[in-house]
């Protein structure tokens, strides 16, 4: 089964065709609007680079292009050797005008023009195709200045050199070329390099996949496999897209989707998520989700789509670049005729070429994007999925960070005790087993620490799941359904829930409850048939995240449903305010109001009913254990499931949005500085040519500074993603009532 290293997915998106980045309305085609199929680049430089690696890949032809600019450079080196001989010459021939001097003189004119010719015909193309495609637009574009100045400054120095009179700038030609290729290029390459963790994850899905019908087997390309499909998946293969397991069992690493280093053995009726990687048994796989709606796909979509909306500082250096080149272009027409009107034609072309070749609109577009898609593929490869640019740079500058305690500050709960109450009896519950029974066949649909508590236990018994039915959800207070024997109305929850709905108090006095242990209760028909226990620990980086959080200057602070004693235990653990009990609605209030208090506020959160906390925050932040609401009501999801990946996040935002305020004001103040310059005269375009290619420099390896994470630990693979729906239920916790706080 073949992999694919092609990029249908992103392309698909509105995504450059070369890096992947979104496209802006200044896009590149290499057709007229509206041809189908024909490439769309965000950039020249994105356009000049894949024009020479089309052919035969991006290896060889990438070695084509250096050989192109080795070349190039060759060429402008001979023209600038000439060019000082032709300076040096014009001093000697004013003081000694013999015939020799004006020999030499022209022969080294002829030099120049004789190197220029290849320098044009190896950097010149892009410029001309990319100068057409704006042509056939309407447009008028940079490009077309760029081509225009250098055909000109080429056109007058060959007339001179062929009159054998006046002056040359074939070295103003070559120069413009030669630094913008190098900058464009340089700008590509950069952006290219921010989406590799995307492409890596990209090369993880096949071409082709194995297709099991009632005539045989056949290998078929994977856009043709629909949802009910069978494949045949063998040992060392990526999974083609998102599955269930008819027959076979292997063990797959999953790596790529929940950063666990462990590989998981599944069989029959288990889930398989794209991308994931069979190591060692043949299966046959039912096909769930159509090609490019998988596991991967989603998270490629999702981290395409937070760098496509960008962020706050983007869109405004979008507005502001949207009139840069039309007062580029005034600039450059008036410096042209205001020379040319006093000082001559060549004057004026020099003029206007300068302040086009010293303007650098690329850069001043560069300066968001650019380090955001870092940043962002920089969290890819920590498997931290981005999914709102606002909200990312919104972090790095909030100062309080509120923390759901349950799954998210604690991790590991396991059941301690149940007991029976007199009512278990009249309900058919015999003993233990028979409560734990009905309990985990509620609780079995939850990602919630004290219903997997009571899953495990039931497992661990060896008991056989009751059917139920109808199951769902009280955001909250707990889970309720029927039993499918006799259509007996179930609830598990939290114990006033459990109270209110029975009719019977005082149920939690049944047994003394240790200081800080979690209880939950039982019903059937309306009648309380039992209690359980559960013991919660502490997750063991809890502390040290807590800690690094503080020395950032972040108040940290503890919201939860749970009650206060419980909670009062693990936030004096870690050393952090609490507020308890608050049920979701109590949250969401907690977070408004703190986000008037104008510090800026983070939540993080595992369970489904964190999700209206998680999406009013400034930037939720949501586990990767937790339920497929809340992760993808979340701006960011720690998909590795480690809290100890919040201070590394929060340094990354944080050093984000400086490096974008910097690249921003190194752009405002270039342009600032150096095109009232140009304009008027004083920069040669040559020297306009290395400042435009220095700016491209400083701005890509700026935001490359942040390709690197600042350290980030090495990562099993890049990136990773949701899990596939699944029914989602409630977390067992005790109803809100007067808020306890401590401070």
């Amino acid at each position: 089964m073949s992999r694919s290293a092609g990029r249908r997915h992103m392309a698909g998106t509105g995504a450059c065709d070369y890096c992947g980045l979104p496209l802006a309305g200044g896009a590149v085609v290499d057709e007229p609007t509206g041809s189908l199929g024909a490439p769309r680049f965000c950039c020249l430089g994105c356009r000049f680079a894949a024009s020479i690696t089309a052919s035969s890949g991006a290896d060889g032809e990438a070695r084509w292009m250096m050989t192109r600019l080795g070349l190039a450079i060759f060429f402008t080196m001979n023209v600038m050797v000439f060019t000082m001989l032709l300076w040096s010459q014009q001093e000697g021939a004013a003081a000694d005008p013999t015939a020799g001097s004006r020999v030499f003189y022209d022969l080294a004119r002829h030099a120049c023009l004789l190197f220029t010719g290849p320098v044009l015909l190896l950097l010149g193309g892009p410029l001309v195709d990319d100068t057409l495609a704006d042509l056939r637009r309407g447009r008028i574009g940079i490009s077309l200045l760029l081509l225009a100045g250098v055909a000109a400054a080429f056109g007058q120095s060959a007339w001179a050199t062929w009159q054998g009179n006046g002056h040359v700038y074939f070295e103003v030609a070559c120069m413009v070329l030669l630094a913008v290729t190098l900058g464009r290029w340089l700008e590509a390459s950069g952006k290219l390099r921010t989406t590799s963790a995307l492409r890596d994850l990209q090369k993880l899905l096949p071409d082709r996949v194995r297709l099991v019908t009632a005539d045989g087997e056949a290998e078929v390309p994977l856009a043709e496999v629909r949802p009910g499909s069978l494949v045949r998946l063998l040992p060392g293969e990526h999974v083609p897209t998102d599955g269930r397991i008819v027959a076979g069992c292997g063990a797959i690493d999953e790596r790529t989707v929940t950063g666990e280093s462990v590989p998981v053995v599944k069989g029959p009726g288990d889930r398989l998520h794209s991308g994931t990687l069979d190591l060692d048994g043949e299966l046959l796989v039912e096909v769930t989700a159509a090609p490019g709606a998988g596991t991967l796909e989603r998270l490629i979509d999702a981290v395409t789509a937070a760098a496509a909306g960008g962020s706050r500082q983007q869109r405004l250096a979008e507005r502001i670049a949207a009139w840069f080149l039309p007062l580029v272009l005034v600039v450059a027409a008036g410096s042209c005729a205001v020379h040319w009107w006093r000082e001559g034609m060549a004057a004026g072309v020099l003029a206007g070429l300068a302040v086009v070749v010293v303007s650098c609109p690329c850069a001043l577009g560069l300066a968001t994007p650019l380090a955001l898609w870092a940043a962002i593929g920089s969290a890819a490869r920590r498997q931290v999925l981005v999914r709102d640019g606002d909200a990312f740079e919104r972090l790095g500058s909030a100062r309080s960070w509120c923390f759901d305690k349950t799954g998210t500050l604690t991790t590991g709960c396991r059941l301690t005790d149940v007991l029976l109450l007199p009512a278990a009896a009249a309900a058919g519950i015999r003993d233990d087993d028979d409560l734990l029974a009905v309990a985990g066949a509620l609780a079995r649909g939850s990602t919630h620490v004290h219903a997997q508590a009571i899953v495990d236990e039931a497992e661990a018994r060896g008991l056989a799941a009751v059917a139920t039915l109808e199951v769902r959800t009280v955001p909250g207070r707990g889970i309720e359904g029927r039993l499918a024997s006799d259509g007996a109305t179930v609830q598990l929850g939290s114990v006033h829930w459990i109270e209110r709905l029975c009719g019977e108090a005082g149920i939690d006095r049944a047994r003394a409850v240790p200081a800080g242990e979690a209880h939950s209760a039982l019903a059937i028909d309306g009648r309380v048939i039992g209690c359980l226990w559960y013991a919660e620990t502490l997750r063991p980086e809890s502390k040290a995240t807590v800690a690094a959080l503080l020395a950032r200057g972040v108040r940290p602070l503890i919201l939860s449903g749970d009650r206060p004693e419980r909670v009062a235990r693990i936030a004096d653990e870690i050393g952090i305010e609490w507020e308890a009990p608050l049920l979701p609605e109590g949250k969401l209030e907690r977070i408004k109001a703190l986000a008037g208090e104008g510090r800026g506020v983070v939540m993080v959160g595992d369970g489904i009913n964190d999700a209206p906390s998680l999406a009013a925050a400034d930037a939720g932040v949501a586990l990767g254990c937790g339920a497929d609401v809340s992760r993808w009501s979340a701006d960011i999801c720690l998909l590795r499931d480690d809290l100890s990946d919040l201070p590394w996040l929060a340094d990354l935002a944080a050093r984000t949005g400086r490096t974008i305020r910097w690249n921003l004001l190194w752009a405002f103040g270039y342009n600032a500085g150096l095109v009232p310059l140009a304009a008027a005269g004083w920069v040669h375009p040559a020297l306009a040519a290395l400042a435009m290619l220095a700016s491209s420099l400083f701005i890509v390896t700026s935001s490359l500074r942040l390709a690197d994470g600042g350290g980030e630990r090495a990562a099993p693979s890049v990136g990773a993603t949701a899990d596939v729906p699944r029914p989602l239920a409630a977390p067992v916790l005790e109803p809100a009532g007067a808020a306890g706080a401590h401070r």
